[in-house]
């Protein structure tokens, strides 16, 4: 059980975030979280970057819910092109704005939401006093270079590894989402430092029963076993390995069937399922509104996240992982994602696999089918997702002790030499 918040310490601050409100992630990775730091008496302030121009009615009407979650919400506009010189006018723009609002509302953090907001925020704190929370999200300049956009020596990535330093020796407080990212950017003991990951609602999904009742009935699925995925395909997420694990998995589990739903381009899975001989009765791909993908959820057996295991991901927290997670789905994965490895085998909820060549796909298989068929394996998931990335008893208070500490330490302090307690890049 979570303590009583203590009123004479809450924080005043202003989150910063350069994505917008219509961005899923922000809702589930922002203002949940936001709304529980509310709740527990925290001051709290939004500036978001939105895209395109937002009509007035929509943005009153967002205003307004936010509000009834204890969040005042700030606008910017999003530039897109030319690349750099755009972020860099977005970088600016935000500084000033973030300034302004620190000082008019009386503002003591500035919680700086990855690496372009920490740029903000590192330039704001050159005009007004302020504590940075410097939320390291992932290693943002090694998933451009593991994603191919950008090359190792370019002047984006060098910018980008110049911002992350100066902000973990200017931080007042830091936060990493795995034990691997710790390792790695600070030294040990560093009390700045707490490791949240991507928490979720772990009281699970409200009443999917009947919804999930009703989805397998449109989708003539009947009593058949079902292996989900969702989220992005391209990139990180290996579709073309998801895929030829369900071809092998379809000769184990019988009218085993992969429902996966996704908002990339179906194109870039429906090739692989043709390339594997897969049967267009045996898959189905949909789109779902994010209040509806517990019910999908709550109809599946089992779940996979295969994504390229890569240097910058040893600092990701997969979202999706706790989200099968409580909707009691072992999960197959393969290694070297953040601290999902560890997460997996400690409470004995998944398959982990070291490799996607064809022996180990088959292993992965015979293992995923022995752990569908145990008894208690969905109350493991949602214990593990309950006990480790519960946004109610693991997120929300670790971010509450997070402002907690920031609001108890002497007065907000302008831009000083950095201190060195991170590590050297």
């Amino acid at each position: 059980m979570t303590t009583a918040p203590s009123p004479e310490r809450a924080a005043r601050s202003l989150y910063v975030c350069y994505l917008g409100l219509d961005d899923p992630l922000v809702h589930t990775q922002v203002v949940a979280y936001l709304a529980g730091l509310s709740r527990r008496g925290h001051v709290v302030r939004l500036l978001t970057f939105e895209t395109g121009r937002m009509p007035r009615e929509r943005r009153d009407h967002l205003r307004a819910r936010l509000a009834l979650q204890g969040i005042a919400w700030h606008v910017l506009r999003y530039h897109k092109r030319p690349t750099l010189a755009a972020t860099i006018y977005d970088v600016i723009c935000g500084a000033a704005v973030s300034a302004y609002l620190m000082r008019r509302h009386r503002l003591d953090v500035l919680h700086a939401r990855s690496h372009m907001p920490a740029a903000m925020g590192l330039i704001a704190s050159l005009f007004v006093p302020l504590r940075l929370l410097f939320d390291i999200r992932g290693l943002m300049a090694e998933e451009y270079v593991d994603a191919g956009r950008w090359r190792r020596r370019s002047l984006a990535f060098r910018l980008t590894k110049l911002v992350e330093r100066r902000a973990i020796r200017r931080a007042d407080g830091a936060v990493v989402l795995t034990e691997a990212a710790r390792r790695l950017l600070f030294r040990d003991g560093d009390p700045r430092v707490a490791v949240i990951p991507c928490c979720v609602d772990a009281s699970g999904p409200a009443g999917p029963a009947a919804r999930s009742r009703r989805i397998r009935a449109r989708l003539a699925l009947g009593d058949r076993p079902v292996l989900t995925y969702i989220g992005k395909f391209g990139g990180w997420y290996l579709q073309r390995e998801m895929v030829d694990f369900f071809a092998r998995a379809r000769r184990v589990i019988p009218d085993l069937h992969f429902l996966v739903l996704s908002q990339s381009d179906p194109s870039l899975v429906l090739c692989e399922f043709e390339r594997a001989g897969v049967p267009g009765t045996a898959y189905t791909i949909a789109r779902a509104d994010p209040a509806e993908v517990g019910a999908y959820l709550a109809l599946a057996d089992a779940a996979i996240a295969f994504i390229r295991p890569c240097h910058s991901k040893l600092a990701s927290s997969p979202t999706k992982i706790g989200e099968y997670l409580v909707s009691g789905l072992p999960v197959v994965t393969g290694a070297g994602i953040g601290d999902v490895d560890r997460l997996l085998e400690q409470y004995d909820v998944g398959v982990v696999l070291q490799s996607f060549e064809p022996a180990s796909l088959d292993e992965g298989v015979r293992r995923l089918s022995a752990r569908m068929a145990e008894a208690g394996h969905a109350e493991r998931c949602r214990r593990a997702a309950a006990e480790r990335l519960s946004l109610a008893d693991v997120g929300v208070p670790r971010y509450d002790a997070v402002y907690r500490r920031l609001a108890g330490e002497p007065g907000a302090r302008r831009h000083e030499r950095a201190r060195g307690l991170g590590r050297p890049a």
